[in-house]
Parts: structure tokens; C-alpha cells; sequence
């Protein structure tokens, strides 16, 4: 049976690519269905369970069958994920539950998945991070910053470029080193097995909405600095 918080994010997936594809924006798609864009944003996020009712004014407005939504589509054999598309979460830790890491997931929606790559953004601090383990093995590319990375007894510190590969069930965590939040790509692998191991939650609304407008934002800067 599917979790709903995957049915969520599937059915809020298949609204934003139709409503892309329709050439509309929220706010469009809002004035058309009577739905508020803060709703929306929130169903086109997989924040938000939308009502049948609901997704029959969506599906009425993209005229589109409103089992659509829910329809189960045959196996590709790969996923691609863009920048700005990809769902962001974050990673807690400690007794005070702090953010500890913040992950860009890269391949979310690849049918039984083997391995789990992801951009991770090292934002917790040196006393708020507790070491980790689990079940199979590592790998780290430093893309930005620097990283202070313990591997039970051992500290390493590494900068960009720099990679590490080691088994999960060695105590580890990482911390940035520097004035800014050092990033990392990250892949988690369990052979034989079809999970992962990261331990996430959504980024809350608020959060993801500020990133998305700052995100947007930079991407007209560039391109007002190559005209």
C-alpha cells in the first residue's frame, strides 16, 4: 500500500507538471478553480492531502481526468530531477531535535532504489550533532566549504574535491568549518536492499516558500548578468 505522504507528493508532482504544461501559473490555476495559491503551492509540494472535491476542480480547470492523480504508471528504469524541481528536507538531531543537515534529494522516484544520492548542506553546530550509524556504506564528495567529518575516532577535514567512502556502521557526522554552511554530495547504498537510510522530514512551508522565491530570484540575476 502506498504512504500517504508518497501519494501526496505524487498527486501534488502530476498537478504542477500539468499545470506547466497548460501554461499557467498558481495564481491562474487559483482564479480558475477558486482554490487559494497558498493551497496550492502547499498540494504542488506534497504538503498537503488534497480532497476529492479539490482535486476534481483542479482536474476540471487542467481538463484533465481526475484519476490521473492517482493512476499507477509502468516502470521507466531511470529518473532526472532539475534544479529548482527537487524536493528539499531536513535531517535533526540531538536531544533538542536542531536541523542538522539539509538534503537536496536527486533521484526521489526511482522505482526501487538501491542507493540514495543527495546534496547535503552541513548546517548544525559541533554541539548539536550527535554521530550516526546505519545500515550499509557512505560515500562524500565535498562540492563547497569545508568539512570537519568524524569517523569514530578519527576527525578529518576536508575540502572541496576531496571524497570519502566508508561503512555506516561506523559512528560518523559532519560539521562545517568556516563562516558559511559547507555542501556535499552524499550517497547512501545498501546492496540487496531496496531503501535508504537518510532520516528526513519535510522543510516546513514557510521555509520552502523563502527558498523557492530566494531561488528564483538568483536565477533572474544570472540572467540579467549575461545579457
Amino acid at each position: 500500500m502506498q504512504d500517504k505522504n508518497d501519494l501526496a507528493r505524487k498527486i501534488g508532482s502530476r498537478v504542477k507538471n500539468l499545470r506547466k504544461a497548460a501554461r499557467l501559473t498558481q495564481k491562474r490555476l487559483a482564479e480558475a478553480t477558486g482554490l487559494s495559491s497558498g493551497l496550492l503551492s502547499r498540494i504542488e509540494n506534497g504538503l498537503t492531502m488534497p480532497s476529492i472535491p479539490t482535486l476534481q476542480m483542479i482536474a476540471n480547470a487542467l481538463k484533465a481526468d481526475v484519476g490521473y492523480f492517482f493512476r499507477e504508471e509502468k516502470e521507466k528504469g531511470y529518473v532526472v530531477t532539475k534544479p529548482g524541481d527537487r524536493r528539499i528536507v531536513v535531517s535533526r538531531s540531538g536531544s533538542r531535535r536542531k536541523v542538522a543537515y539539509e538534503l537536496e534529494l536527486l533521484a526521489e522516484g526511482m522505482q526501487n532504489p538501491f542507493m540514495e544520492p543527495a546534496i547535503v548542506t552541513h548546517v548544525g553546530k559541533e554541539t548539536e550533532v550527535e554521530p550516526r550509524i546505519h545500515d550499509g556504506q557512505e560515500f562524500m564528495y565535498v562540492l563547497e566549504g569545508r568539512i570537519k567529518l568524524t569517523l569514530g575516532s578519527t576527525e578529518l577535514v576536508l575540502k572541496k574535491g576531496n571524497a570519502v567512502y566508508w561503512n555506516g556502521n561506523l559512528p560518523h557526522k559532519g560539521i562545517s568549518v568556516g563562516p558559511r554552511p559547507a555542501k556535499a554530495l552524499h550517497i547512501h547504498l545498501i546492496p540487496g536492499r531496496w531503501t535508504g537510510t537518510f532520516q528526513y522530514e519535510d522543510l516546513p512551508g514557510r521555509e520552502l516558500e523563502k527558498r523557492k522565491t530566494k531561488g528564483t530570484k538568483g536565477r533572474r540575476q544570472k540572467a540579467l548578468e549575461r545579457r
